[in-house]
């Protein structure tokens, strides 16, 4: 019980604790967290258990992340052309802005020269009004064009929800886990930490261009994917994320050019109220002669964009091959930290469960639409359906890596590529410890939870209440046998 008589309960949502006097025991308040509403109830204490083998302490922590990293300095050469691959990137807005003037003059000429053509009466009236359409219709097909061309200028991308931050008081043994690393690789300790549902993970600059000259670096984990590694897989993906940081000339080239070419693709591919506004007016139109004008707006708006769209795949063919290369080079850090075996045992695991995920997703799917149930944690029931999967699962999960091939436009080596080379350098690396990572959480049950209903909400927009969320086990058959999730009748 909490100090002056005050009883402690936990938030149903985020899971922060809430002192409250006895009398509100049972009582419906706004968590002072997260404002989510929270139902007051005693958290019961906790039961001294007996030693969990699977527990990871701070002291083995400390002896196995004894050390330092060598830090592999990245040769002029590469330097060089990673300043040639910005220089070219920085191009691209050029020639994007030199395009939407050119347009803009184009109209203009032809607005000009263009009238004293059309402006004759011969040919009677049907003619005149023929030459009149002709006249305008590339007239405002030219106007309308460059208009949707400076619109993205202006424009800015929908803003995505903040993912939830690790609380280090909550989770020490995670955040020290973490500094180890990032004091072996000589590389500053990220200053925020975020979760969420994906099965990635992710390192950066946490205020995007804020950040840009400083070391203000955010470390993205998806819980789905940490709950599926042990230690040294852990440590091996940490590392591979915080080992882009190492290089911090290529890094902020690295963030330019991904700035520049996620801004094309929004350009070329991005629609918005304007664009559905424009097609609605467009699909109203009955008379032929709009119909014609529109029909030269649609053409200068198509030509426009095929020509961005050439300018897109130019620098995305550039800049996902000087990907590629810091891919190969953030697995050196990878393998220094927790070896060619760690490294190798991490792509191999990844595979196993980017194929579980695409098992568990479909099955969810169909949950949803029929009963509108989703499991309360996706970590749980990720678990669950792989201890029910055949036992030849994982070798077939393992064997689609041997088709992949990386084209022009693909950002990382295949898996094949990268552990060719880890087997090649054959590093011993300095972290060995194999226990679940799950281990490291201090609350890996409560912390799923949330996570997984910020994810379903968040970034599946799935108007779930906390009513529709069960237990994992129930989304399975009654059944010693290995099997996949249990069909819901109709």
């Amino acid at each position: 019980m909490s100090k002056h008589g005050f009883r402690l309960a936990s938030c149903n949502h985020c899971g922060q604790h809430i002192e409250f006097p006895p009398e509100g025991l049972g009582l419906s308040v706004p968590c002072p967290h997260c404002d989510q509403e929270t139902i007051l109830e005693e958290m019961t204490p906790a039961v001294e258990a007996a030693p969990n083998q699977d527990q990871v302490t701070a002291g083995e922590l400390k002896t196995a992340m004894e050390g330092t990293v060598p830090r592999r300095r990245v040769s002029l050469f590469y330097q060089f052309g990673l300043l040639l691959v910005a220089l070219f990137m920085v191009l691209l807005p050029v020639a994007y802005f030199a395009l939407v003037a050119g347009l803009a003059y184009a109209t203009y000429w032809y607005g000009v020269h263009g009238l004293a053509f059309f402006s004759s009466f011969s040919g009677g009236l049907h003619v005149f009004i023929l030459k009149g359409v002709l006249y305008a219709g590339p007239l405002v097909g030219g106007v309308i064009a460059v208009f949707f061309m400076f619109k993205p200028i202006l424009a800015r991308p929908r803003r995505r929800e903040e993912p939830m931050e690790l609380n280090p008081a909550q989770h020490p043994r995670v955040y020290q886990f973490i500094a180890h690393i990032s004091d072996a690789l000589r590389v500053p300790v990220p200053r925020r930490i975020y979760l969420d549902g994906e099965l990635n993970a992710s390192a950066g600059f946490r205020r995007g261009f804020w950040s840009f000259l400083g070391n203000d670096l955010v470390l993205n984990l998806g819980l789905p994917l940490v709950a599926g590694l042990n230690t040294r897989q852990l440590a091996a993906l940490i590392a591979h994320e915080l080992g882009h940081c190492t290089q911090a000339f290529a890094m902020r080239l690295g963030y330019l050019i991904a700035r520049i070419d996620g801004w094309f693709l929004r350009v070329v591919y991005g629609r918005d109220s304007w664009d559905d506004s424009f097609e609605e007016w467009a699909n109203s139109i009955n008379d032929w002669r709009l119909a014609l004008i529109v029909a030269f707006a649609r053409l200068a708006i198509w030509l426009s964009r095929q020509v961005l769209s050439l300018l897109l795949h130019l620098g995305r063919a550039v800049d996902c091959f000087l990907s590629r290369q810091m891919e190969y080079h953030a697995d050196t850090c990878a393998m220094a930290v927790a070896g060619s075996a760690g490294v190798e045992s991490l792509l191999l695991r990844f595979r196993e469960q980017a194929v579980l995920q695409g098992f568990a997703f479909n099955a969810l799917g169909q949950h949803w639409k029929r009963r509108h149930q989703l499991p309360i944690s996706l970590p749980d029931f990720l678990q669950q359906l792989e201890s029910r999967l055949p036992p030849n699962f994982h070798e077939e999960a393992r064997l689609t890596l041997l088709n992949e091939t990386a084209g022009w436009f693909a950002t990382h080596p295949t898996p094949a590529q990268r552990i060719r080379k880890a087997r090649q350098r054959a590093v011993e690396g300095m972290f060995t410890l194999e226990k679940p990572a799950r281990s490291l959480f201090s609350d890996f049950t409560a912390t799923a939870q949330v996570i997984t209903g910020r994810f379903y909400r968040q970034d599946l927009r799935l108007p779930v209440t906390d009513r529709m969320l069960k237990p994992a086990n129930e989304f399975f058959a009654e059944s010693d046998q290995p099997a996949t999730p249990q069909a819901t009748p109709n």
